[in-house]
Order: structure tokens, then C-alpha cells, then sequence
């Protein structure tokens, strides 16, 4: 009889054997997952660069005058366009020296302009890169596991360069208005609710915003746009509601012409910020006293005082608003940062004058502001000017800030409220760039306002029953640099 000890000789054997496949697995997948790790990063790194060379030969070709931006890249009918074939080869080009050149099945190279998917899916001034890579496994093939694979996309946003919103005067970057009240009754993009002639000279209004209540004039108001193009709306179906049918004019007044199927602004992706000024971070010098003089209604002598650029958190300093000073401006950057995200707002002395002119029949200290001002406003507040006091304000006509006169900075996720009201005193020249701050004009009743500027905001409403004049000097045009980035 054999015994039972020598009949189970071996058993452990077997477990270990077991137990080696079951480890050489877990290696391997460790091994083989880390691999397929490092190959996910040099393949998302592959892309990013990759679409950022496609993107930069796009602009390139355009720039230099080659045939105009192919509606698809590549084609699925016709031949190539120069533009196209620069950016597909610049973009695989980029790809292959990363390690991804396409060479199927090992990797895939995918290269689109507009993108074929994702948020920016149509839109041609993106282009994305998809990188398929199969990675081949060394120790998971004892569990049948021979290749592992990574997708990766990137995206790249381009813009080339020019006028900024191209020359129109107002412009709204709203791609979502709420519609309150309903078409033709406020809530719009834009609204113009009074019944004042609005005199545009030199560029039209621009509607970013596919949504019914675009454009809204309810109480027919007088609209001359003079050397623009009329209204404008990146819509593809009517949103511009001029009450036609509804209102009566004195021929031979017609209502602007509708443009649709403008070029939309993409939030925020599209919004071009100005570098911020070193002025932020350089404390203002003290400012001087020029003298004194006698204003009709004052019993004592008015000071008159000087203020220089800088960076500010009281502005104008509280001490010269409170003593009714006349307040001029030397040339140059005024960056603001009000203290608890207060509005900023000079209003409050109906005495007091703030006088950043460039114009010797304004301001009688004009040789100490002869390339005019631009106002930086850090964010977390808007801004209030008020014709009660005598403002006037000229635009910095040299330097990277030419033809800005207010920047504010913001996000589209908190909108800020900006407001001017116009009149006799208040004169301002130049871009107010308030992408994110719903803008109200108000002309007030009597005098016409001279309100010489490009308005950029995320809603603009127009009001009041007086003449409201908005100029648009071509010398002062914003331009703007080629832009490029990554925007996955």
C-alpha cells in the first residue's frame, strides 16, 4: 500500500508554476501599461506641437498671399489649396519628428482644419491633429494581450492679424443674450430703447450672436451709419429687428442695411487681451500743482493739478476730488485697480473736471499730454462716467496701447456693468474695450453727446432722446498680432 505523504509529492509544483504565470502577468501589464503611458505622452506631445505647426503655416500662407483658406483640409472632393497642403505638411512634418509619421499600422497621423470633432467641429480658423498609435506589448502576450493602443488630439486656434473687429463701431461679443422680454423689447445684444438720433460715422454694429434678439431698436429711433457697413450679425437667420412695418421715417432716412453670416467671435478663445502694463506694477509719482483759477460759481480759487501715470487704487485721488480740483492728465497708462472691486467713477463733484485731452482748445496744459492716455482697469469692477463732470478724454495715440482709451480687464463668466452717460461735458475719443461688461449709453434729454468711440462690450444698450455722435478715426484703429495657441 503506497502512502498518502508520496501520492501528493509535487502539488506544489503546480502552484508555483500557477502563481509565475499569474506574477509574469502582473509584471507584465505593469511593464507594458507603463509603456503604453510614455508612448500616450509622446504621442500627446506629438500632437500639440504638431497642430501648432499646422496652425502657424496656415497663417503664414495666408499671409503671404496664397489661395484663400480651404472651407475643408483635407478636401473630400477637388484639388488642394496652397493653404492646405503648407499646413498638412507642416503639421506631419512635426508629427514625424516626435516619432509619428504616419507610417500605418504602427502610428496614424490625422490633420483637419476646420476639426471634424470637438467644441470647435467646423470652425476654420482651428485646426486639430489625431495621433492613433499602436504600441506593441512585450509580456502581457501570455494573456493573448499583443498590442495596446493610445488616441490623442489636440486643437490650435489661429487668427492673423489686423483691425481689430475690423473697423466696427459697436460691437457686441454677447453669444447668448437671455431674451427677456422677447424680440424687438430689449434684452438683446444690442438695444437702442430711446427714441434719439444715433449718428455712426465711420463703422457700423456688429451682433456676435445666433439668438432671436440680437438687434432690437423698439421705439424707432434715427440710426445714420456713415462710411460702415449697417448692421452686422454672425446669425444665419434674421435676429436683427428693426421694426420694419412698425416704424415711420422721414424719407430720405432708410434703415440700415442687415448683414448675416458675419464672421462670429468665438468666447473666449477669440478675444484678444493687450499685454498687461508695467504701469500695474510702478506706483504713480505725487502729483503737481499747476495753480489756481476761478470758475463761475466758485466762491474760492479752483486748484489745478497734475496726475501721472502709474498704478492707482483711488482714482482720481479722493483728496483732489474733494477739494473740487481741475484735474489733468499726463500722457501715458493709468492703471486702476479700485480698492474692493468698486466701480470706478469720478462723478461724484459736479465742480470737479477730469481733462485728458490732446486738443489745446480743450486743455490749456495740453504740452504735458501730447500722445493722449489709455485708462487699465484691473478686473472685478466697471466704470461709471457721468457728463455732470466735465471729462474729456483722448486715446493714446503711440505704443502698444495706440488707440485704447479703456481697458477692462474680465471673464465671460462674470459680466460687469459699464455705464456713460453723455452730454454737453463729456468728450471722449478712442476704443473702450469692455469685452465682458454690459455697456449702457445714455444721451440724456438735451445736449448732443460726443461720444467718439469704438464700443466693445458683451451688451450695449443705447438710450435716452438726445443726439448721440460716435466717430471712428481710421488713424486710431487697434491692430492686432497673428494669434496662436493651444486650446485642446
Amino acid at each position: 500500500m503506497k502512502s498518502k505523504k508520496n501520492t501528493e509529492r509535487g502539488q506544489v509544483l503546480v502552484l508555483i508554476a500557477l502563481a509565475a504565470i499569474g506574477l509574469v502577468g502582473i509584471v507584465g501589464l505593469a511593464i507594458d501599461g507603463s509603456q503604453k503611458f510614455s508612448d500616450q505622452r509622446q504621442a500627446q506631445n506629438a500632437a500639440d506641437t504638431a497642430a501648432v505647426a499646422a496652425a502657424l503655416a496656415k497663417v503664414n500662407a495666408i499671409l503671404a498671399g496664397d489661395s484663400n483658406t480651404p472651407l475643408e483640409c483635407p478636401p473630400s472632393a477637388g484639388p488642394f489649396s496652397d493653404v492646405c497642403t503648407e499646413l498638412l505638411a507642416a503639421g506631419q512634418q512635426r508629427a514625424a519628428d516626435n516619432g509619428y509619421d504616419g507610417s500605418i499600422p504602427s502610428n496614424i497621423v490625422e490633420i483637419y482644419s476646420p476639426p471634424i470633432s470637438g467644441p470647435y467641429t467646423g470652425i476654420g480658423n482651428y485646426v486639430q491633429v489625431i495621433i492613433t498609435s499602436n504600441v506593441n506589448t512585450t509580456f502581457s502576450r501570455v494573456l493573448g494581450i499583443d498590442q495596446t493602443q493610445n488616441i490623442v488630439q489636440a486643437t490650435a486656434f489661429l487668427k492673423d492679424g489686423g483691425n481689430l473687429a475690423d473697423g466696427a463701431m459697436i460691437i457686441s461679443y454677447d453669444d447668448n443674450p437671455t431674451c427677456p422680454t422677447g424680440p424687438g423689447n430689449g434684452g438683446g445684444s444690442v438695444d437702442i430703447s430711446g427714441s434719439s438720433t444715433l449718428n455712426l460715422n465711420g463703422g457700423g454694429i456688429l451682433i456676435n450672436s445666433q439668438i432671436a434678439c440680437g438687434y432690437n431698436a423698439p421705439n424707432c429711433p434715427t440710426i445714420n451709419i456713415t462710411g460702415g457697413a449697417g448692421i452686422g450679425s454672425a446669425a444665419s437667420v434674421d435676429n436683427i429687428d428693426q421694426k420694419d412695418g412698425f416704424c415711420t421715417f422721414t424719407p430720405p432716412y432708410a434703415p440700415p442695411p442687415e448683414n448675416l453670416n458675419q464672421e462670429p467671435v468665438n468666447i473666449p478663445d477669440d478675444v484678444y487681451w493687450p499685454d498687461v502694463p508695467p504701469e500695474c506694477g510702478t506706483a504713480h509719482p505725487t502729483p503737481t500743482k499747476l495753480g489756481e483759477v476761478m470758475v463761475s460759481g466758485n466762491p474760492q480759487p479752483v486748484e489745478e493739478w497734475l496726475i501721472y501715470p502709474g498704478f492707482y487704487e483711488d482714482f482720481p485721488a479722493p483728496a483732489l476730488v474733494a477739494n473740487k480740483a481741475n484735474i489733468y492728465m499726463a500722457s501715458g497708462v493709468y492703471c486702476i485697480d479700485p480698492k474692493m472691486d468698486q466701480d470706478l467713477s469720478w462723478s461724484a463733484v459736479d465742480s470737479s473736471l477730469l481733462n485728458g485731452s490732446t486738443d489745446p482748445a480743450k486743455n490749456k496744459y495740453q504740452v504735458y499730454n501730447p500722445d493722449g492716455v489709455t485708462l487699465y482697469i484691473k478686473a472685478g469692477g466697471g466704470f461709471s462716467l457721468n457728463s455732470n463732470n466735465p471729462t474729456f478724454l483722448d486715446a493714446s495715440t503711440d505704443g502698444d496701447y495706440q488707440g485704447y482709451l479703456i481697458i477692462l480687464e474680465g471673464t465671460h463668466t462674470s459680466i460687469e456693468d459699464c455705464n456713460i452717460t453723455g452730454g454737453a461735458d463729456l468728450h471722449i475719443n478712442g476704443l473702450i474695450f469692455t469685452p465682458y461688461c454690459d455697456i449702457t449709453i445714455n444721451g440724456q434729454s438735451t445736449p448732443t453727446a460726443q461720444i467718439n468711440a469704438q464700443l466693445i462690450g458683451w451688451d450695449i444698450k443705447i438710450t435716452g432722446s438726445a443726439v448721440i455722435n460716435f466717430n471712428y478715426d481710421p488713424d486710431n484703429q487697434v491692430v492686432i498680432k497673428s494669434q496662436l495657441g493651444l486650446v485642446r
